[in-house]
């Protein structure tokens, strides 16, 4: 502390500021790489990490490390593996295929999996569990992020996480506070609002916050959500001083790390000056103010306010001694060492992570059409939700044909798809005796709705008739009555492990485990 107060308000301003970081762009960006250069001279506290594979990540990391006067702090949106941000690492699951098995040794295994390849890459907090629960099927951004439905089986799976996480002394973070489940719009978009009572709350949305903070979860991480109830002059909850520092701290009584959700969403910049936002959320009590649109701005505007504001100063000297404990922690400080982790450590991850999908499936299969046999020809259709799904359709398809022994025609649709279009597959498709729909619609930032579209349910059912029909849900589990199929698969993820798990039963290969599951 003594340390802290002989800082200079610029370094104390800089330490609360955690900008994003684009692992890929700083290495071919050389105006990118001097700009993250300069943040670290600056004295950031951290970065959150996107992008690159693993070995690119550890370079920068320790690269930027090595420059850095106090150790940085790298953190990431790790929920299902470090995977869901960089190019390689363990996919597992996603949360609700737990809450459907409903293990919380699996859940602890899992997080204590994906903490051991953070370290590996040099971030030692996960911005995860997902504290949400998922009450509305209409949420375009929670969905099978959220370990379920009630606030029983999300309490106990986010417990189960942030011991995992925690006991590898990587930070967990709980998020969104106060519950981003009972909502249909999207925060990366707009403003949402929840409109229930405080009481209602308390018996539902707050469950698993309160759960997480028994378990003594080292962070919190505050959403962009309007809550009357908390605050009736309808100021987002991740700047507002009523509901962090008078009903978070106050009432619920948590002393841990406030974070806030990124200051650059639409939600915030849509509706307050982007210049000003990391002030608000300063003094609304947020330590850590993750990703604002203009870091060095926000390092300016927060030590000219600091100098001018002794309230401000006090309140930057409160974060960035909570900041400073949290890397004592977890070992950053009084110095940071390169990880030594075992070379067996991104081969072991895997085979957990294909038997949480596998166990995790759920099948209608009243025909008994699979596993697949004697089968002439069958056709996929991968059904697209976004263009950048095409990827994980077409991994998925690749492993299909290659488990299979018969032939198979693969093709992609989407929103776009024309009655003309339908008629041509549906006359390519007359010697197919089976016909497989691989949906990869799911909630995920930037979403305005998860709902699969009426032409595309149209062509799934014109293109199934007189067929074996098979359609695999890789995501929104919600909209399985609404596909016409003789068989179903909920796999509640596109993660590699669960496509994988999907192969496996449709093709009737098994590993030793799986013949008694």
């Amino acid at each position: 502390m003594r340390l802290i107060n002989k800082w200079e308000i610029q370094k104390l301003s800089a330490q609360v500021i955690f900008p994003r970081l684009n692992t890929y762009r700083y290495f071919i960006d050389e105006n990118y790489k001097s700009k993250i250069s300069n943040l670290v001279k600056l004295g950031v506290g951290g970065f959150c990490l996107f992008g690159g594979n693993i070995e690119e990540t550890i370079r920068m990391t320790n690269e930027l490390q090595f420059h850095s006067e106090v150790p940085l702090l790298f953190c990431g949106d790790f929920e299902n593996g470090i995977a869901m941000r960089l190019t390689e690492g363990t996919e597992f699951p996603h949360a609700f295929a737990y809450g459907k098995i409903n293990s919380t040794e699996y859940t602890f295994q899992s997080a204590q999996a994906i903490a051991q390849e953070a370290k590996a890459i040099g971030s030692l907090w996960n911005l995860a569990p997902v504290a949400d629960i998922n009450s509305n099927p209409l949420n375009p951004v929670i969905g099978i992020r959220a370990f379920g439905e009630s606030p029983e089986i999300v309490s106990a799976h986010v417990k189960a996480y942030i011991e995992g996480t925690q006991g590898e002394n990587v930070l967990a973070c709980l998020k969104h506070f106060p519950g981003h489940g009972d909502t249909d719009f999207d925060s990366h978009l707009e403003l949402p609002i929840i409109k229930k009572t405080k009481k209602e709350l308390e018996s539902f949305e707050m469950l698993p916050f309160l759960a997480g903070f028994g378990s003594l979860v080292r962070s919190v991480m505050i959403g962009h959500l309007v809550v009357p109830s908390l605050d009736d002059s309808n100021t987002p909850a991740s700047l507002s001083g009523r509901i962090i520092s008078e009903y978070l701290r106050g009432e619920l009584g948590y002393s841990g790390l406030v974070v806030s959700d990124a200051l650059d969403m639409n939600a915030l910049v849509k509706n307050f000056d982007s210049m000003q936002i990391p002030i608000l959320a300063l003094n609304a009590g947020n330590n850590v103010l993750l990703m604002p649109e203009e870091p060095e701005q926000a390092i300016e505007i927060l030590a000219k306010s600091a100098q001018e504001n002794n309230a401000v100063k006090e309140k930057l000297i409160d974060s960035v001694t909570r900041i400073i404990s949290e890397k004592r922690w977890c070992k950053l400080i009084p110095e940071y060492h390169e990880p030594n982790l075992p070379q067996t450590l991104f081969t072991e991850h895997p085979n957990l992570a294909l038997k949480i999908a596998y166990k995790s499936l759920e099948i209608d299969d009243r025909r008994r059409i699979i596993p697949l046999n004697n089968i002439n020809l069958m056709s996929v259709f991968a059904v697209l939700q976004r263009a950048e799904d095409m990827d994980a359709a077409s991994r998925f398809m690749k492993m299909l044909g290659e488990a299979v022994e018969f032939d198979c025609d693969f093709a992609y649709v989407d929103k776009n798809l024309s009655d003309e279009q339908i008629d041509e597959f549906a006359q390519q498709t007359s010697d197919a005796d089976t016909i497989i729909f691989p949906i990869f619609f799911k909630s995920r930032a930037f979403s305005n709705s998860i709902n699969i579209p009426e032409n595309l349910k149209h062509f799934i059912e014109i293109i199934s008739k007189g067929k074996n029909s098979i359609a695999i849900l890789f995501g929104n589990p919600y909209i399985k009555d609404e596909i016409q199929t003789d068989v179903k698969i909920l796999a509640f993820s596109d993660a590699y492990s669960s496509m994988a798990a999907v192969v496996m039963k449709l093709s009737g290969r098994n590993i030793d485990w799986m013949k008694n599951e």
